[in-house]
Order: structure tokens, then sequence, then C-alpha cells
């Protein structure tokens, strides 16, 4: 009674299991810019700027590639796909013989003509093989520095090696700008920003050469950083210089670099930070006076500073609070006051 929907529905697939007039996915979108097969040579076919890119250039190439190793498998599946619906073609004819003279002779004309379509289809495939090559239109994106000297212009010719390097170029700008965009965020050394740009795929001689261009360009300087490094460790973060050697050395900064911003500091300043750090933290130290400096002591220690200055905080910590102790004429009142011989309510000892 009822027929099965044959229609292309909601959630309908074709044979390669692909929903028709879906969106392409993002490899899809890329096959034209991406050439997995060998490229035999290239031709500048258009040029554009960058619509988003400040500085940067779409180039279109027309590149002539091997075709036997581009050709994916959807080709040879049409061919089945057509080669089995002319077989089903001459099943059907082949029964409608046997019924009349008109429909056996109607039967002899399209298999005549299905014949010829698939001499056809296997010619153009043999040539196809023969000639080997195929034409493929590809962009690339480089820099203005690179369209200039390169000179693409409409109709410039690249070999098979050109193309290679041209897309090495494409590939390096890329990183030159990813690199850039994480210099924005923070100040990086070399060998940090070289790890990061391998981590997002980048090979290492493409990683080389865009941490050299940023070093001529002085935005990536290990000298400079190291010395900023140390300067704002020790003002604002109250670390001494053994700690924040150890850390500049676990950037990747070279051990002479080091060296020179350490030997750099202030010796004030980070005995003045020693001291600020000591008179912190003496409060919250519990024990006797000698139990408490050797708590302090530890502690600033850990946070990097050398033994001399060290112990010069801790004193300077101690004869505070003795100090401040002795200023303090309701100190030892205060430590043995009882509530129960507050009279009056004013907080005062009976007499």
């Amino acid at each position: 009674m009822f027929g099965r929907r044959t229609g292309a529905g909601r959630g309908a697939v074709d044979s390669k299991g692909k929903k028709p007039g879906g969106r392409r996915t993002q490899a899809e979108s890329n096959k034209q810019t991406e050439l997995e097969a060998p490229v035999i040579s290239a031709e500048v076919v258009g040029m554009e700027p960058h619509p988003r890119k400040a500085g940067m250039y779409r180039i279109t190439l027309l590149a002539t590639v091997e075709e036997l190793a581009y050709e994916d498998n959807g080709d040879a599946d049409d061919d089945d796909d057509a080669a089995s619906g002319l077989t089903s073609i001459h099943a059907v004819q082949a029964e409608k013989v046997e019924n009349d003279w008109n429909s056996e002779v109607d039967a002899l004309i399209a298999g005549a003509k299905a014949a010829a379509a698939l001499d056809d289809m296997e010619s153009d495939t043999t040539e196809s093989a023969e000639s080997g090559e195929k034409r493929v239109e590809t962009v690339v994106t480089v820099h203005e520095d690179t369209l200039i000297g390169w000179r693409l212009l409409k109709g410039r010719r690249l070999s098979a090696e050109e193309y290679g390097e041209l897309k090495r170029e494409e590939r390096k700008e890329e990183a030159y700008r990813s690199a850039l965009h994480m210099l924005e965020a923070k100040a990086r050394t070399t060998a940090e920003l070289t790890r990061a740009l391998k981590r997002k795929g980048y090979e290492a001689d493409v990683a080389a050469a865009c941490v050299e261009r940023l070093q001529a360009r002085r935005m990536v300087d290990d000298a400079a950083y190291a010395r900023r490094f140390a300067e704002q460790r020790v003002a604002g973060h109250r670390k001494g210089r053994m700690l924040i050697r150890q850390e500049l050395l676990q950037r990747g900064v070279a051990r002479a670099e080091v060296d020179s911003a350490i030997g750099g500091l202030d010796g004030g300043v980070e005995q003045e930070a020693a001291n600020q750090l000591a008179a912190k933290k003496w409060p919250s130290a519990k024990g006797e006076i000698r139990e408490r400096k050797m708590k302090v002591m530890g502690m600033l220690l850990r946070r990097g500073y050398s033994n001399a200055i060290a112990r010069e905080a801790v004193r300077l910590a101690a004869e505070a609070a003795a100090l401040e102790a002795a200023d303090d004429p309701y100190e030892e009142w205060s430590d043995g006051y009882d509530a129960s011989d507050d009279v009056d309510g004013a907080g005062y000892p009976d007499e």
C-alpha cells in the first residue's frame, strides 16, 4: 500500500556514505591548497591581497601533478559503479529481446550506445594513465617581500624545486606570525619559543628560521630577557639570586648570559627584599628566639638568598622585634592578664 521512500530525505546518504548537499569538511576545503602528489611544475594564474592579514598575498597557482599519485579511490568507485550499471542495462535488455522484434532492435541500439560509452570511458582512462599528469589549482599565501623577491606575477612559471621552496616560505611565514602572537602574550626565551613552535606542528628548520628572524629584529633577546627577569624576581617576587639563576637555566638561557644577568643585580636591592621578607615572616614563627631564627633563616635560604644575606635579614628582624617589645610597656602585663581581675569592666586590674 505504501511504497518505500527512495528520495534523499533527511539524514539520507549516497553510495559513498556522504550526505547530499552537506557542508564540506575542513580536509575537503583544503584539498585545493594541499597537494599530496608530486608537483611537476606550476604557473601563477592569479594574485590578490589577503582579506584578513596585512602585508600578505594569496597567490593562485595552476600546478601540474602526477595524476596516478593524486587520484583517490573515489574515481575508481565511480568507474565500478558505471560498469555495473552498464552490466545491469545489458541484463534488462536481454530479457526484452524475448518479447518481440521491436524490443530486440531497441535493445541492440541501446547496447551499441552503451558499449560505445564504455569504450570512450576506457579510452579516456587509458589516455589519462599514459599522460600521467593532471592540472590542479592551488593557493599559496606569502608575504609581500616574498612576492616581490620571487616576482610572482601572472604567467610566472615555477619548477618543482621552486614550488617546494615557495611552500617552505609559506610555512615560515605562518610560523613567524604564530610566534608574534605568542610574544604579544608574554616574553619568551629562544628555547621556549622554539619548543612552542614545535608543539604547534612546525618543523625544526622552520622554527629555527623563525627564531633567527625574530633575533635579527631584536624581538627575541635572551640576554635582555635574563636581565629583566632577574630584576623583576628580586624586587617584585623577593627571590634570591641563586633561585633566579636556576629558573633562568630552566628556561633555556645560556649560562654565560645568566651569569651576566645575575652579576648585574643590585646587592642592596636584594638585601632590602630579604629584610622585608624576614620581617614579614618573623611574627608567624613560633618557639624560642633561636628556634624562630632558624625557621626564618631556612625560609630565606629556600628563596634563593645567600647565607650572608639571610643571616643579616634574620638579625635585623630579631632586633626589630626586641625593640618593639621593649617599647611596649603593656606587653608583659597583657601576657598575664586575667579577665576575672577586671572589676569595673574598663580593662584595668584591681588595685
